[in-house]
């Protein structure tokens, strides 16, 4: 019949663990911070229990039989594991960690932060994992129920179950082809509005492109609608057209994909990306590790 550990208390393993390592009674009292009788009832208790002295009494101090010497080599390593798993100290060893990360962003997070972001935790936590999952409106209630770690996006949600913080500002840029008929370094007003823009979905938020093209004379003609950054800059690489997108990413993919970087022909303040948090991931120390280590490497 097996043994029901619930007739087992689990405290007296410490005691044993202590007793092999000191070897005397008075030690072992002394490294548990708890009196000698205390131990001695408690080695009574795991003998009862175990159904073995487990110590003899010697002169040399308490001598393991057999059984206990079988149970040491079990359980130290277990006890040991078990100390490190629940001291907050340790609770977060990157080099070690199979921690699962997941970000709420776009694929311009894939593309800009996202490389630089992984080289940095490979060279420091091998094991961790990242995972992308499209961000839409629902971003305050993904975070606060836990099923996402952060939140990357140009729309910071003003909400107080959420912490924001700017990540970076990122400047608008027009992208055309190398060899475009009319745009050759530069790109101005009216070129712009005489070109066929590919252009994302509208998301029904205000932001300062939004603004400029809202004004009467800025209308532009929209020649595709696509679902991604990167979609936008492989079509206008094989066409005429154009696109407004965020000039970190045209500087990184310009030249592989055959595309010039053009100055936006109007003013248009930099744009911040927020990253975004539910507060109660403000003390694991994981979470923490991950979003300086985000932070670090766009700067």
């Amino acid at each position: 019949m097996k043994l029901n550990l619930r007739s087992v208390d689990l405290n007296l393993l410490p005691v044993f663990d202590a007793i092999m390592e000191a070897g005397q009674l008075s030690r072992a009292a002394e490294t548990l911070g708890m009196s000698q009788p205390a131990i001695s009832a408690a080695l009574q208790r795991l003998r009862h229990t175990l159904g073995d002295p487990l110590f003899v009494r010697t002169r040399q101090g308490m001598l393991p039989t057999p059984r206990a010497r079988e149970l040491h080599r079990s359980l130290s390593q277990q006890l040991a594991a078990m100390r490190d798993t629940l001291d907050p100290a340790n609770r977060f060893v990157p080099a070690t960690s199979q921690r699962h990360f997941r970000v709420l962003s776009n694929d311009y997070f894939e593309m800009v932060v996202l490389p630089p972001l992984l080289a940095s935790l490979r060279r420091e936590a091998p094991g961790v994992v990242v995972e992308v999952a499209l961000a839409g409106d629902d971003i305050p209630q993904t975070l606060s129920t836990g099923q996402a770690d952060l939140a990357v996006d140009a729309f910071g949600t003003e909400n107080d179950q959420l912490h924001r913080q700017v990540l970076m500002g990122e400047r608008l840029a027009v992208v055309a082809r190398q060899g475009h008929p009319t745009l050759q370094g530069s790109c101005s007003k009216q070129q712009f509005l005489d070109a066929e823009h590919v252009v994302l979905p509208e998301r029904n938020r205000r932001l300062p492109l939004d603004q400029i093209l809202n004004k009467p004379g800025w209308q532009r003609r929209t020649g595709a609608r696509v679902t991604q950054f990167a979609s936008m800059l492989a079509n206008c690489s094989r066409s005429d057209m154009i696109a407004t997108v965020p000039e970190r990413m045209a500087q990184l993919y310009a030249h592989a994909l055959g595309l010039q970087t053009l100055p936006f022909p109007a003013d248009i303040p930099p744009l911040p990306v927020y990253l975004m948090w539910a507060p109660v991931l403000d003390n694991d120390p994981a979470h923490r590790w991950f979003r300086q280590r985000l932070i670090e490497s766009i700067t």
